[in-house]
C-alpha cells in the first residue's frame, strides 16, 4: 500500500495565496508611482498653462495702461486669474530711470517696482537662464523669445508700433527678492522717448513708475493713475538728453539696459507716477 502526501491540497493553495498577495502588492506599488508621476505631469501642465494665462492677463492690463496713463485719477480693477499654481508679488525697485545732460549732470534718478507672477519650482521649472518676452519687443512688441528684441525704452526713432507703456518678461528658475520661483513673469515700466524735429525742436520723455499702493489680499489687482508731474529742460545749442533704464530680475539673469538721445531745445520730461495694489 503506498501512502499519499498529506495536506497537498493545502499546502498549494497557500503557495497560491501568496503569489496572489505578492501580485496584488506589485500591482499596488506601481500604481502608486504611476499616480504620483501622472500628477507631477499634470501639476507641470497645469503650471505651464497657468503661466500663460497669466502672461495674456498682464498684458492686457499694460494695454489699458496705455488707454488711461494720461487720465488723473483714473482706477482699473480686475479680478486675478485664480491658477492655484502660483503667486502674485509687487517688487519694489526692480529698475532705475535716469535722465542726463550730455556732460552726464544727472536731472532725473526714479526708482520703479514692477508686479510679479511665480510658479514654485515644486511645480513648474524652467532652465536658468530662460527669458521670454510677451510684451516690448524693439520692433512691433510682439512676443519674441530673445531679450536681444527687447526695449525698455521706447524711442520714437525707432521703428516700435506696439507695447509701449509696460514690458512683460517670462525667466526660467531663478530667486527674486529672496523668492525661488521656477518660472515667473514680470511687468516693469518703460520709459517713452520722443525726439525733437531738429536741435531748436522740442522733445518729450514720458517715465512710468509703479509703486506698492496697497497689499490686503490676491483676489483684485487695482492700477491707479496718482500722479503726473512734468518739468522743462532748456538745452542750449542744439543740446541732448540722455536717457537710461536698467532692471533687475533676480539672481542668475543679467541686468537688462537700455539707453537713449532726445534731442531738442527744449525736452519735457513727465512723470507719471501708477499705483499698483492688491484687494
Amino acid at each position: 500500500m503506498i501512502s499519499r502526501p498529506v495536506n497537498t491540497r493545502w499546502r498549494v493553495g497557500q503557495s497560491d495565496v501568496l503569489s496572489i498577495v505578492i501580485l496584488i502588492a506589485v500591482i499596488m506599488v506601481v500604481s502608486a508611482i504611476f499616480m504620483v508621476f501622472s500628477m507631477v505631469q499634470f501639476g507641470n501642465e497645469v503650471s505651464q498653462s497657468s503661466i500663460e494665462y497669466v502672461a495674456s492677463f498682464l498684458t492686457n492690463v499694460a494695454d489699458d495702461i496705455d488707454t488711461f496713463m494720461f487720465v488723473p485719477g483714473a482706477v482699473l480693477t480686475y479680478q486675478l486669474p485664480n491658477t492655484n499654481y502660483g503667486t502674485y508679488n509687487f517688487m519694489n525697485s526692480l529698475c532705475v530711470i535716469s535722465v542726463n545732460t550730455a556732460s552726464n549732470n544727472n536731472i532725473i534718478n526714479e526708482t520703479t517696482g514692477g508686479l510679479v507672477y511665480g510658479v514654485p519650482p515644486t511645480y513648474f521649472s524652467l532652465p536658468p537662464g530662460f527669458s521670454s518676452v510677451w510684451r516690448g519687443s524693439t520692433i512691433n512688441g510682439v512676443p519674441t523669445s530673445s531679450l536681444n528684441d527687447l526695449s525698455l525704452i521706447v524711442s520714437y526713432q525707432t521703428r516700435v508700433l506696439l507695447g509701449t507703456s509696460m514690458a512683460v518678461l517670462q525667466f526660467g528658475y531663478g530667486n527674486l527678492n529672496g523668492i525661488n520661483y521656477g518660472t515667473y513673469l514680470v511687468m516693469v515700466p518703460r520709459v517713452m522717448a520722443i525726439n525733437g524735429t531738429g536741435p531748436g525742436g522740442i522733445g518729450y520723455v514720458y517715465i512710468p513708475v509703479l509703486n506698492l499702493i496697497s497689499n490686503q489680499g490676491r483676489g483684485r489687482l487695482i492700477i491707479s493713475i496718482q500722479n503726473i508731474s512734468s518739468q522743462s529742460i532748456v538745452l542750449r545749442n542744439g543740446g541732448i538728453l540722455k536717457i537710461s533704464e536698467v532692471c533687475y530680475f533676480g539672481n542668475g539673469v543679467k541686468p537688462i539696459s537700455s539707453s537713449a538721445v532726445v534731442l531738442g531745445n527744449t525736452v519735457y520730461v513727465t512723470i507719471v507716477q501708477i499705483g499698483v495694489g492688491f484687494g
